[in-house]
């Protein structure tokens, strides 16, 4: 694993607030990639990610320069099926950009720098929150998408009509992050208001709140047996709590955690792993100590389980293979797997301000990492350096669902709703309130 920061101006050294590398790379070797950075000079940049013929280093070469915002970007993300970009911006706007087709006419609107390599035009303009958009979140078939925002509420777009199908308006404060589950039953939100809501994708009502809980913690622990606030409220010095599934849908992975008792002077910062068979409690306790977390992110790489002894070291997580996923940090990134409770690495003290987004490339090789202080990290791993890929994760992922928000009658409707009424929502409702690389060794929660 190699880390080093590109001497670049990102976005005039403006901070960066957002990154995603493009789900499928450009050439079949995957040796090619696009990465999207969205920045507070109110432009969206691709960039082409190469390895170098040995492969031990990346170069980037600038492809297009995205100008129809007006306002600091600070959301981009990529369709699952890697033919749209959407980024969101503070202007309460998400722009829906395709590649222009050598056919398709230009826009008078549409970006015609001469300098650019590629030529990106507006597909949609989805227009409906009434403030700044934090975070940004597509449905499996990359049809649909949730958008996350300061005015408290939550969007879901049917971006080919570039309408609104429903608002998820139960927050009490910010929506700093979305989710959208890979099995397409949930949708996921953090807010500042400290609760984890899930949501039916049909019915667009809340089906559990999360905010307090005990936690799965041995009796040793000064925790073991309170009921604990899970989250941070919104004096935490960040504008994004960007969680996300893994790519199984089995799990949802949340920033911003903290492990807070009132007779305990300091409180733990965490990260928490929920099973999306029981969202009442957290299965898993990741500590962070001395660091709050902001943003969650998985490979997108299913691999095999390191050999272990199953009677005296099972996995954490019992399933037949193992999932990665790296944690950013208010200044280190730390890397998981669902093996272990331990982070195998860390990487830390490489930005001089906050980190704000992290993103994993196609083939689970590439890590970029993004920072208010201008600059984006890029951490690279060895081919194989992560493990063997699992033989059968294409059975594995190709069974999520991914017929999304489909039509249904009206009896169907009215079914849901009775349905959702007399089941009520799993806590009480919210008070409204407006170095270097190094490997790592901290001893799990127990």
């Amino acid at each position: 694993m190699k880390c080093k920061i590109p001497e670049i101006s990102w976005h005039n050294r403006d901070p960066v607030l957002s990154v995603d590398i493009q789900p499928r790379s450009l050439e079949k070797s995957n040796k090619k990639h696009r990465l999207a950075s969205g920045g507070t000079d109110a432009h969206v940049l691709i960039w082409y990610m190469n390895y170098t013929d040995d492969e031990k280093d990346i170069e980037l070469d600038l492809a297009a320069d995205l100008t129809r915002h007006q306002r600091a970007v600070n959301a981009v993300k990529w369709s699952p099926n890697g033919e749209l970009l959407a980024s969101g911006d503070d202007e309460s706007v998400v722009f829906i950009w395709k590649l222009k087709g050598e056919q398709e006419p230009l826009n008078i609107l549409d970006n015609t720098n001469e300098q650019d390599k590629e030529v990106w035009i507006v597909l949609k303009v989805l227009r409906g929150h009434m403030e700044d958009i934090y975070d940004l979140s597509w449905a499996p078939n990359s049809q649909f998408l949730v958008s996350g925002s300061v005015d408290n509420s939550a969007m879901v777009w049917d971006v080919q009509k570039g309408k609104s199908t429903g608002m998820l308006r139960d927050h009490k404060s910010f929506v700093q992050g979305v989710a959208w589950d890979p099995k397409n039953q949930y949708i996921a939100t953090l807010s500042s208001d400290r609760y984890l809501r899930i949501f039916d994708i049909q019915s667009k009502r809340v089906l559990h709140r999360i905010n307090k809980s005990t936690l799965p913690v041995g009796e040793g622990n000064e925790f073991h047996g309170h009921r604990l606030r899970l989250f941070h409220d919104d004096t935490l010095q960040t504008f994004f709590r960007r969680l996300c599934f893994t790519p199984d849908g089995k799990l949802l992975l949340t920033p911003a955690g903290v492990a807070e008792k009132e007779d305990v002077a300091q409180s733990l910062h965490t990260t928490y792993v929920f099973s999306r068979h029981s969202f009442r409690q957290p299965a898993i306790v990741l500590p962070c100590p001395g660091q709050y977390t902001v943003a969650v992110r998985c490979c997108p790489i299913l691999y095999r389980l390191r050999p272990h002894k199953a009677d005296v070291n099972p996995p954490v997580v019992p399933l037949p293979y193992r999932m990665i996923f790296a944690v950013a940090t208010r200044s280190s990134v730390y890397f998981y797997d669902t093996q272990q409770r331990q982070p195998f690495a860390v990487i830390s003290n490489i930005h001089y301000t906050r980190l704000t987004d992290v993103t994993w490339s196609s083939d689970g090789r590439i890590v970029v990492v993004s920072s208010t202080d201008g600059f984006c990290s890029l951490i690279t791993f060895e081919a194989g350096e992560l493990g063997e890929e699992y033989e059968n994760a294409e059975q594995v992922l190709s069974a999520n669902d991914i017929n999304t928000v489909s039509k249904k009658t009206k009896k169907q409707k009215e079914n849901d709703a009775q349905s959702v009424k007399e089941r009520k929502p799993s806590t009480d409702e919210p008070k409204t309130t407006h170095k270097v690389l190094r490997s790592a060794n901290h001893p799990p929660m127990n």
